[in-house]
């Protein structure tokens, strides 16, 4: 399928919820100068699920400063509830347009993105039936700049930081908001024991109205040259989970939106040749020189 630049506007560039494949380059910044960000997202029903429940956006947008930034979004929708799909892309829409938003009024990444979560969460919130269960999804988000990252998180949706150069330099950057996460954190069970545990995958903390009191989680991270961020679904995560192999993956940091858009589909389609068992849904980003 052809693949559509996002324009610079929110409000142009929807989340993908529902489509079996969908795939989106973010676009070039109008004056590029210094270092700029590239972007680009994929995601794909699999070959196990009836339908993908999965969405991500992202958008450019520039501080009063003049500074260039960037929001980029993973969701998951929860599929035990009705409507997984159209919490995963409500949060989605709603968490590119409100960050977008804070950073053109002049808030910095922090606040950024507090405000695109918080969003997110009353947009998934207001979802909710007047009875039954209430549709839920996870939340993985980063708004950054070309020196810094913020990441969000709620739910087991991953960010990771991948070095193809020195893969043992990569790193996990969110903690699971799962079963077995908390249980080998709290020293209950090992990690092992927990994974193969039914209980595993159950997530702890969700968007949705009937969620537990939730602030999602934050992280920043300071960016470089040497490495890529990637959000991703735990359809992407689960079949790849080590960071150093998905960081193998790469042929090298993506030095323009060709090279970030073929990233991204090989992590992805690496989780599909290893079976596809859910919805899989990623983004990268990566810097590099203007022009």
């Amino acid at each position: 399928m052809p693949i559509e630049p996002a324009s610079a506007s929110p409000a142009s560039s929807p989340s993908f919820a529902g489509a079996e494949h969908a795939e989106e380059v973010l676009d070039a910044p109008a004056a590029p100068h210094g270092t700029v960000v590239l972007g680009a997202g994929v995601t794909d029903r699999g070959h196990r699920r009836r339908r993908n429940e999965d969405s991500f956006a992202l958008t450019r947008a520039t501080t009063p400063e003049g500074t260039a930034a960037v929001v980029a979004v993973v969701c998951d929708g929860v599929a035990s509830v009705p409507g997984g799909d159209t919490a995963s892309r409500t949060a989605c829409d709603v968490a590119v347009a409100a960050g977008h938003e804070a950073l053109t009024s002049g808030q910095d990444l922090d606040d950024a993105a507090a405000t695109a979560a918080e969003a997110a969460r009353k947009a998934v919130s207001a979802l909710a039936p007047g009875t039954g269960q209430s549709p839920a999804c996870t939340y993985v988000a980063a708004v950054l700049d070309a020196g810094r990252a913020v990441v969000s998180w709620a739910g087991d949706s991953r960010a990771y930081w991948l070095c193809p150069g020195s893969p043992e330099e990569s790193a996990v950057l969110t903690e699971d908001d799962s079963w077995a996460a908390e249980m080998v954190a709290a020293g209950i069970v090992g990690a092992d024991d927990a994974l193969s545990d039914p209980r595993a995958h159950v997530i702890t903390r969700w968007l949705a109205a009937d969620a537990p009191d939730v602030v999602a989680r934050h992280r920043t991270w300071e960016l470089d040259e040497h490495g890529v961020l990637l959000l991703c679904s735990d359809g992407v995560w689960n079949h790849l989970p080590d960071p150093a192999v998905l960081a193998a993956l790469l042929d090298g940091v993506p030095a323009d939106a060709e090279a970030v858009h073929a990233a991204v589909c090989a992590l992805v389609d690496a989780a599909l040749d290893d079976g596809g068992h859910d919805n899989a849904t990623a983004i990268v980003l990566a810097l590099a020189p203007a022009g």
